[in-house]
């Protein structure tokens, strides 16, 4: 195994642990904002960035669902460090069972960036949370949790979710995701969606623009579950990054097939816009709960296989941290 296999192409004397965050940060300039305050985008280096580290959605009944244990997620994410994770994104909304308290005592000492969402999941979880609530005031939801903090904490979400249900956009999703629009146009915060295996994304987008939005500030999330070479690139060509966020979920398909499909879509000059995660939200999958394979699988296979489908160290190193660098970023509209 040759030495840019190992590093996935980083320079001399570069390294991806993650210099001390700056407290006196500019937030009118671009930045990352993470649990524990802003970083410059490049501090994020290898970044997953749709995962679930602490949730507890109230209504899906299923038990495997339930990462509700601080210690567990605190002893996956320092795994995941030894092998090279230094940012992850914790897409955990308040109606899928976010824990604030236990959220934080988890950033406090992971020895990794964590990013924290606000905004709303798909109609399931929702639509009992929301109610009748307008637009505008599921927007000032978001836009306090962006700019006060979670619960006025001071600590700040850094990203806005929306989501649509399989093959629809409901009444609560098209609120939700023009709420997300009005969010992001009073911050600079990024959206990044949930999609019902990869359906909607067009309209989704579509949605989002005509609501203001360039789509290059948006992240489509499961895509990897539509395994349409042409369906990806018609989202692709909106301007929107896509995320592939199943690695690893074979039930769906085969890493193998999900590299091959990332290749097809670098050569056709979409490198830019390419994420990758796990979304690795049940007990079953985290090794700190008995299961597997890990969030280190994300970090230490995945990228070899990628590799072994043609990609480069250095276009592996693009997806995993020059393009959540970019797509994670902040930038504050002009006064």
């Amino acid at each position: 195994m040759t030495k840019e296999t190992l590093d996935f192409g980083l320079e001399e004397g570069e390294r991806y642990e993650p210099p001390e965050i700056n407290e006196y940060f500019d937030l009118s300039q671009p930045h990352v904002m993470t649990a524990l305050g802003p970083i410059d985008p490049s501090a994020l280096e290898f970044t997953l960035h749709h995962e679930h580290i602490i949730c507890k959605p109230g209504n899906s009944g299923d038990p495997d669902l339930v990462l509700d244990d601080p210690a567990a997620a605190l002893a996956e994410l320092e795994d995941a460090y030894q092998v090279g994770l230094r940012s992850i994104l914790d897409m955990t909304t308040a109606d899928y069972g976010r824990n604030f308290p236990a959220v934080t005592w988890v950033a406090q000492r992971a020895p990794v960036h964590i990013v924290l969402a606000t905004g709303h999941h798909q109609h399931q979880h929702a639509a009992p949370f929301l109610g009748n609530a307008s637009v505008e005031e599921i927007a000032r939801c978001s836009i306090s949790e962006l700019q006060q903090g979670i619960d006025r904490s001071g600590t700040r979400a850094g990203v806005i979710k929306a989501g649509s249900s399989l093959n629809v956009i409901t009444d609560v999703e098209r609120r939700v995701l023009e709420a997300a629009a009005l969010a992001h146009l009073a911050t600079g915060a990024p959206i990044s969606t949930h999609t019902e295996r990869g359906t909607m994304a067009l309209e989704q987008v579509e949605i989002l623009k005509n609501a203001g939005i360039k789509p290059s500030t948006v992240i489509i999330g499961h895509m990897d579950f539509a395994m349409d070479e042409a369906y990806l690139r018609s989202v692709l060509e909106t301007g929107a990054s896509i995320s592939f966020d199943q690695v690893s979920k074979t039930k769906y398909a085969v890493d193998e097939d999900r590299a091959e499909m990332l290749k097809r879509l670098v050569d056709a000059g979409h490198l830019g816009q390419l994420l990758v995660s796990g979304d690795l939200g049940r007990r079953s999958y985290l090794l700190a709960y008995r299961g597997g394979p890990g969030i280190r699988y994300l970090v230490e296979r995945f990228p070899l296989v990628m590799m072994e489908a043609g990609l480069t160290a250095k276009q592996v190193r693009t997806i995993y941290v020059d393009n959540p660098a970019r797509a994670l970023t902040t930038s504050p509209p002009r006064a």
